[in-house]
């Protein structure tokens, strides 16, 4: 009996790219083995291929080709593997086989007639960097084009992508009163957000606590159930439940129950008009959520909005702990949340971000003590001579009111403390309000130059970002302009 004693092959994950692998097999001189190559079916659509080792490539068809049978004429057998170029995650294995007819047995793994090795192939994955304002994007026009990091994550990338974005505020009268930079971006203004389904009575297996209306409501908080709150739907009703339902407002709570002896009625912490057989929902507040799947998602996590029916936010809670057996956060802040709403997670911060990635971003060169965001100089003319503390303009866009804004210029009174109190904005004309009158007979004479700061029309940010490890799937990072800028209003 023959036998196979060795077989050796980079095992290590294959790039996107071509590439070839060397192999050896060793074992005895007249040892036969068979040798096949293929990749795994991802789905009932996609199909097996088989190498072809004539051909050096993959092919659907099977063929005495597409089976290496070899015997040897010595100790050592080696051959190569071409592998092609993949845009899509995949698995090749690789079977050794010694069939019982050959008179050999392996001596590789744990099988004398069979012994498997799988190599994976994953793509490049692209990393974006893109601005956002959840909260005041009408305020700026088109943001710049995103920032891209296109590498494997099978390798270290050590990319460093630079960034360099004009972030400007749009030109309206409605929305045309600048930018306001209040501080430089640091780490945890960059974020990876993902979303998750509540379910908190796993797929409505668990009944609510739910009583319908007996009877209007108007602009009231005494509130007739048809159940007993003692009795409704899956328990008891109790003080502090929160309260959702057509009519209700989020965050209404039970504020007493069993009002004068009667069991059906209870106290809102709120007044409210609900119509007759409304469902209403109570719902205790909790530090424990179940939700549908936990990818993505880990301690450290904020969740940052809520959507759907009925959906309500206490605050900005952080996950604490996950069990992952029931698919269950524990959050720093106990909440109400409706089954079916849908909760926005971030991870704010190079450490959070790669927790939920697996992307190594450093972000430590954002920070107070490095300038990367600017303001560009806003400056405007005098469209009248002008005394008083109202300035006509020629066009007032980028001008913040609000006494955030300070003036310079010839001719400007700045005695004491003088802002920009309110803007009556336009593209060619407008004018402000200041907090000092202008000397009588000195004034702000047509055509004088005025000086702004505290508000701009543009910030430009200006910085690297080092990458030195790429998600395994394409990732989206965002920086929260909101943070550090503030959109400017009339007054």
């Amino acid at each position: 009996m023959k036998n196979i004693t060795g077989f050796t092959i980079n095992q290590s994950t294959l790039l996107q790219t071509s590439s070839n692998r060397q192999f050896t097999i060793t074992g005895e001189t007249g040892a036969e083995f068979l040798l096949q190559v293929f990749n795994t079916s991802t789905g009932t659509s996609d199909q097996i291929d088989f190498y072809n080792f004539s051909t050096g490539s993959f092919t659907s068809d099977v063929s005495s080709e597409t089976t290496l049978n070899v015997k040897m004429v010595g100790k050592n057998y080696s051959g190569s593997i071409s592998f092609p170029t993949n845009t899509s995650a995949d698995t090749y294995t690789i079977l050794l086989l010694a069939p019982p007819d050959k008179d050999t047995i392996l001596s590789v793994g744990t099988n004398k007639h069979s012994h498997v090795i799988t190599i994976d192939q994953v793509p490049n994955t692209t990393l974006t960097f893109t601005p956002i304002s959840a909260a005041s994007s009408a305020n700026y026009k088109t943001f710049p084009s995103s920032v891209t990091s296109v590498n494997s994550p099978a390798l270290p990338s050590n990319a460093s992508e630079p960034v360099n974005w004009d972030i400007e505020n749009t030109e309206s009268d409605a929305r045309g009163f600048g930018l306001r930079l209040i501080r430089q971006p640091i780490d945890t203004d960059w974020y990876f957000t993902t979303t998750d389904r509540v379910n908190n009575r796993l797929d409505n297996t668990i009944e609510k606590i739910f009583s319908t209306v007996d009877g209007i409501v108007s602009g009231s908080t005494a509130v007739t159930l048809d159940a007993d709150y003692t009795n409704a739907g899956r328990g008891v009703i109790e003080v502090g439940y929160y309260v959702f339902g057509t009519g209700v407002t989020v965050g209404t709570t039970v504020a007493a129950v069993n009002v004068g002896g009667d069991a059906k009625d209870i106290t809102l912490s709120a007044s409210m008009t609900i119509e007759d057989s409304v469902e209403l929902e109570f719902i205790k507040a909790t530090t424990e959520i179940i939700i549908d799947d936990l990818t993505d998602i880990v301690e450290g996590m904020v969740i940052s909005t809520v959507s759907g029916t009925n959906a309500y936010l206490i605050g900005t809670p952080t996950i604490t702990s996950i069990n992952t057996a029931t698919n269950t956060l524990t959050l720093s802040a106990a909440q109400a949340f409706v089954d079916d709403i849908t909760l926005a997670f971030q991870a704010r911060g190079s450490s959070s971000i790669k927790k939920a990635t697996g992307a190594n971003i450093d972000f430590s060169g954002w920070n107070a003590d490095v300038t990367s965001a600017t303001s560009a100089e806003l400056t405007k003319t005098v469209r009248s001579d002008s005394s008083g503390t109202t300035v006509d303009l020629n066009g007032t866009y980028g001008i913040a009111g609000g006494n955030h804004v300070t003036i310079a210029g010839v001719g400007v009174n700045n005695a004491s403390t003088n802002t920009v109190v309110s803007v009556s904005a336009s593209s060619s004309s407008g004018s402000m309000v200041m907090t000092l009158a202008q000397n009588v007979g000195v004034g702000l004479a047509q055509g004088a130059k005025l000086y702004f700061t505290g508000s701009t029309q543009k910030v430009t940010i200006i910085n690297t970002i080092p990458v030195s490890r790429n998600p395994d799937a394409n990732r989206t990072i965002y920086l929260d302009l909101d943070n550090f800028i503030t959109v400017g209003a009339a007054s």
